[in-house]
């Protein structure tokens, strides 16, 4: 496990700093100074230029990054992936959610191996680092062996990337359609979860575990309470598919005969330590008071909705009601990618549309839902979100001097609704340099690469996937 070190003041100056700060200030020709892994001062060039002459003989020697005609944010947090999946890429296209899971995605989770889970966690750190989220959270439910969350931690350790590893898991399944070998005991779960976090968060603390039933129709009543309880005396968070298709309503209604948000508010579920992910099929009355009432964290995965035709979630309405809401890829074998700047786009073009309402969303909206809402969904909102003095240094630079987004004449709206995914420049975690100047520092990409190639071609005939092209 990678311990805590030191890492050597940093100084990015002369960019577009947006902060997401509660003023929303913005400095157009602005800087960061880092110190110790936190943001010591974040201001006009200046003024910082100042607060780094004085603290230099002090802290030892600067190092300085030119940031000149680039836009300066928080880094984005993915609160919604599957890892493992980006091995699974292309395979899935054209179907509902029932059939993408029955015939490819569980046939794949169950032939997983640990050397798999790891080659696709480093590609999902790449994806991030390159995307500039510098957070993701990882709902890893495949476990049909032991050790694979731990596979994923080592494929993330070390890259730098911050991370909550969500130990999901499965008690039921199997009239629809759940291979056995990905149901569970709960008792095993509980304790597996358990290990990790004893093994693994003593640490820098960047990778935590939390804990992730899977979907309403996968996990019986026992598993929704006994996670409520373990979250209770943990301290983990909680992460949950919610209402995501039709079929979710349908089944909730056939084993509880009512709502899933009731079933759950039943359990004692609902609360400010879960993430609800999807949330697509929710009503916009009483569904999304009980979610406001407990404080219910939403992640929206507007990509993943549309490529799985499982509708539009009512993310306007929740917003309206005062719901935090985040944004994430969710995995890539129902998105094709982990890029959080096409989430962004399509979080903001799909609520437009379906609301035929050109303010429904906004581009200053959307980022700080991948900014700031996505802090609060993982309960990191004092530490991340935002670029603040005292605030842990996880920072994202882009280049909007490309073809796609040149000219700019507004650095947020260029970033959501001009960019063509490749922008990111530098990222920063910690304070600690993952990206610079577009090369990796903590990852040998090509490595990374060529590794899930090999793994992804090994799982696919392990899993005796086919894919037919579509025009055949």
């Amino acid at each position: 496990m990678t311990e805590a070190t030191p890492v050597r003041p940093v100084l990015l100056t002369g960019g577009t700093v947006v902060t997401m700060d509660p003023a929303r200030r913005v400095f157009d020709d602005g800087a960061v100074l880092v110190v110790d892994g936190r943001i010591a001062s974040v201001a006009n060039r200046e003024a910082v230029e100042a607060v780094a002459a004085g603290i230099s003989a002090e802290a030892g020697v600067i190092e300085r990054i030119d940031c000149s005609g680039q836009l300066v944010i928080p880094g984005f947090v993915n609160t919604h992936t599957h890892l493992f999946q980006g091995l699974l890429k292309g395979l899935g296209d054209d179907k509902p959610l029932h059939r993408w899971l029955a015939e490819m995605t569980l046939p794949a989770a169950t032939a997983l191996e640990e050397d798999d889970c790891e080659a696709a966690a480093g590609l999902g750190a790449v994806e991030a680092i390159r995307s500039g989220a510098t957070t993701i959270v990882d709902f890893m439910y495949a476990h049909p062996r032991p050790y694979l969350a731990d596979a994923v931690y080592r494929g993330l350790d070390g890259t730098g990337v911050r991370a909550v590893v969500a130990r999901g898991f499965l008690t039921r399944g199997e009239e629809n359609g759940v291979p056995p070998a990905l149901i569970e005991p709960l008792g095993q779960v509980l304790a597996d979860v358990e290990r990790l976090r004893a093994t693994y968060e003593s640490g820098d603390g960047r990778i935590t575990f939390g804990i992730a039933p899977c979907l309403v129709w996968m996990v019986d009543e026992a598993g929704f309470r006994a996670t409520r309880e373990f979250a209770d005396a943990t301290g983990s968070l909680i992460t949950y598919h919610m209402a995501e298709t039709s079929f979710e309503v349908e089944q909730t209604e056939r084993l509880y005969g009512m709502r899933e948000t009731a079933f759950l508010e039943r359990t004692g579920f609902l609360a400010p330590d879960l993430l609800a992910v999807h949330c697509v099929k929710l009503d916009t009355g009483d569904d999304i008071a009980r979610l406001r009432t407990h404080d219910v964290r939403v992640s929206h995965n507007p990509v993943s909705n549309m490529y799985l035709a499982s509708g539009v979630a009512p993310i306007v309405e929740m917003d309206r009601a005062g719901l935090t809401i985040a944004l994430a890829t969710d995995g890539p074998a129902s998105n094709t990618n982990q890029n959080m700047l096409q989430v962004l786009k399509f979080a903001a073009l799909l609520h437009k549309v379906a609301h035929e309402d050109a303010e429904a969303m906004t581009a200053p909206r959307v980022l700080e839902m991948a900014t700031l809402g996505g802090a609060r969904g993982v309960g990191m909102d004092e530490e991340i979100g935002s670029l603040e003095v005292g605030k842990r240094a996880d920072i994202a630079v882009f280049g909007l001097d490309g073809a796609f987004a040149a000219p700019v004449h507004e650095p947020v709206s260029a970033l959501v609704y001009s960019t063509s995914g490749n922008e990111c420049r530098t990222v920063l975690v910690d304070g600690q340099v993952l990206m610079l100047d577009g090369r990796l520092t903590t990852i040998d990409e090509e490595a990374v690469l060529d590794r899930a190639r090999r793994a992804a071609a090994e799982l696919k005939k392990r899993a005796r996937i086919t894919r037919k092209r579509a025009w055949a």
